[in-house]
């Protein structure tokens, strides 16, 4: 078996190959190799693994998901037949830690990755489906468009009260908001008609939006957030991607103040905040379960997170299980043995 790591960055690629003899028996196959991150790039290292006769089922490459630079790889090698893990950049940084490493350069980076791949044996990663890729560039750039809308709206608050405000800056600064509103309108409407465009994407929408609380547009962050985790068996780890686990602060006779990690995606932590600020304000099962946490003493922003986790772990059991959310609906009680 062999071990690929690959080191992404905006310009190259640094790639080492370690082939796994038996468990904690790993050996480097040739140097270090440096290409370009580009099409010709990725033709050359394909040439280099086919010659070291390792394409295939036996080989696994594994690299940082590094912005948006590993995808156009990933997938390259996906095609080829190679297994394929792209990790948090996290795991492996803490890796370094755990095996004491002091220096930092790209080739032993790449090195760093491919032992990583060799010991921990990631999940293998799946390309996404075309029209989840067009929605999440499009919540993307919506988002974008809404902070610079947000700095816009300050700017403008600012100038209009100044002493002498300048109309024709003041004029530059309405022209942009106007600008970026219809570019917001223009995301909107290009998002509902991807929504209806593909029948898949308006079911599970759907399916989301049956959950008090979630609208069409937290629907579809969640599907294009989650574009890899559709193998995971339990809600928490859903939480535990959006960062909305509680982490615990026990040792011996200490116990400290838990709080939720925050490790994980800040875009669907966000969304699901909201969704429960929603949620806490209605007359059901959810926002019974807000005022009940109030009324034990928790405070206002922890069962707002409490409320943002019981979302998300409800949609996945929707998404899961295919049906829409019956408020009804009971866990049945286990058979006894």
């Amino acid at each position: 078996m062999f071990v690929l790591g690959l080191d992404v960055g905006k310009s190259e690629l640094y790639a080492c190959l370690l082939q796994v003899q038996a468990p904690g028996s790993l050996t480097r196959v040739g140097v270090v190799k440096a290409v370009a991150n580009t099409a010709k790039g990725h033709e050359q290292l394909l040439l280099w693994l086919t010659s070291s006769a390792t394409v295939g089922e036996e080989l696994s490459v594994v690299m940082e998901s590094t912005s948006v630079y590993w995808e156009r790889m990933a997938i390259t090698l996906h095609e080829a037949g190679c297994i394929v893990s792209v990790v948090n950049a996290a795991q492996i940084k803490f890796f370094a830690k755990s095996t004491l490493r002091r220096g930092k350069t790209d080739k032993l980076d790449a090195e760093l990755i491919a032992r990583y791949g060799a010991v921990m044996q990631p999940a293998r990663w799946l390309p996404p489906e075309a029209d989840l890729v067009e929605l999440r560039a499009l919540l993307h750039a919506r988002d974008h468009i809404v902070e610079l809308l947000t700095l816009e709206a300050g700017r403008h608050h600012a100038m209009n009260h100044q002493h002498q405000p300048n109309p024709k800056a003041l004029g530059f600064c309405e022209a942009r908001q106007t600008l970026l509103e219809q570019q917001l309108e223009e995301a909107n409407e290009a998002i509902r008609a991807l929504v209806l465009g593909s029948k898949e994407v308006q079911e599970k929408v759907t399916l989301l939006t049956s959950i008090p609380g979630i609208g069409p547009l937290t629907a579809s962050i969640l599907l294009v957030e989650t574009l890899h985790l559709s193998r995971m068996e339990s809600s928490n780890q859903w939480a535990a991607y959006a960062g909305l686990s509680p982490v615990p602060r026990q040792s011996g006779s200490f116990t400290g103040r838990t709080h939720i990690s925050k490790i994980g995606n800040a875009r669907l932590r966000r969304a699901f905040y909201l969704c429960a600020l929603t949620a806490s304000r209605m007359k059901n099962t959810f926002g019974d379960f807000y005022r009940h946490l109030i009324t034990q003493g928790k405070p206002k922003k922890v069962a707002l997170i409490a409320l943002a986790r019981k979302l998300l772990r409800v949609a996945f059991a929707v998404l899961r299980s295919g049906q829409r959310f019956n408020p009804d609906y009971r866990r049945p009680s286990p058979e006894p043995a």
